[in-house]
């Protein structure tokens, strides 16, 4: 069963702080696409190959809340697959941010005790 779903793609921009946003960076809707089709690995080359980038990090924001507090990072194919159960369950759209640089962010889980 293809799940076809949209993201906004975030990128050529940078994480900075205070406050805590991306910034400068340029931003690149994909509607409709089988996302679940691909494994980790094929996900970043896509967007490697549509942004001529080489992706460092790669961080979506949970639908229902804010940066920083929704932003997870997705670097194996098990974060992967809970963005992809995370945007299939919400239905809207799911902001995706590439890091290129290499920064270093901090995130944390919404909701852990």
């Amino acid at each position: 069963m293809a799940i076809f779903l949209s993201i906004k793609v975030h990128f050529q921009g940078v994480f900075i702080n205070k406050p805590f946003c991306y910034s400068d960076g340029v931003h690149h809707v994909f509607d409709n696409v089988d996302f679940v089709g691909m494994s980790y690995n094929e996900f970043v080359g896509f967007l490697e190959r549509f942004t001529q980038e080489k992706c460092e990090k790669l961080y979506y924001c949970q639908p229902d809340l804010q940066i920083p507090e929704g932003l997870t990072l997705t670097s194996n194919e098990l974060q992967y697959q809970e963005f992809i159960d995370i945007a299939y369950q919400c239905g809207v759209q799911v902001h995706v941010y590439m890091d290129h640089f290499g920064t270093t962010v901090h995130v944390s889980k919404a909701n852990e005790n």
